[in-house]
Formats: structure tokens, C-alpha cells, sequence
């Protein structure tokens, strides 16, 4: 799953629809891309409130294999 800086995914899992930008990409010392996302995640969560934000990040292998199922990648025009 290739992306782009600014690529918006909406996270489909449990029906959260959390909100992802892809914000920053860059090669790590195996020469993996690695998609580092800003996620905004409108959800009651114990002990962090009802909407929080955070950032994670994945390997390409990462969301072909294991995301790819519940990430919605919304196409850049």
C-alpha cells in the first residue's frame, strides 16, 4: 500500500471511523518506507476522554498485510 504526504485513511475497525494523515514518510536503516499518520479518533476511550489524537506509524508490509482490510484510503486528485 503506497501513500502520500497528505493522503487522508479513515480506520473502518469497530465502526470508530478514526480519521489518519499521512503526515510524514521516510526510510528507516532496514530500507523500509515508513508512513507515520496523525490520527483524530472522535471515541470515549477510559481514561483519555471522548476524542483523542495520536500519531503511529507503519511499514509498508505493516498495511498491505495487516491494515489493508479495515484502512479506507481516500485517493489524492
Amino acid at each position: 500500500m503506497k501513500l502520500k504526504l497528505g493522503q487522508l485513511i479513515i480506520d473502518t475497525t469497530g465502526g470508530c471511523r478514526d480519521t489518519g494523515v499521512v503526515f510524514q514518510i521516510y526510510e528507516n536503516c532496514y530500507g523500509d518506507d515508513i508512513y507515520s499518520i496523525y490520527w483524530v479518533c472522535p471515541r470515549n476511550v477510559r481514561g483519555l476522554g471522548k476524542d483523542y489524537t495520536t500519531i503511529l506509524s507503519y511499514t509498508e508490509e505493516e498495511l498491505e498485510m495487516e491494515y489493508s482490510h479495515c484502512f479506507e484510503v481516500i485517493e489524492l486528485k
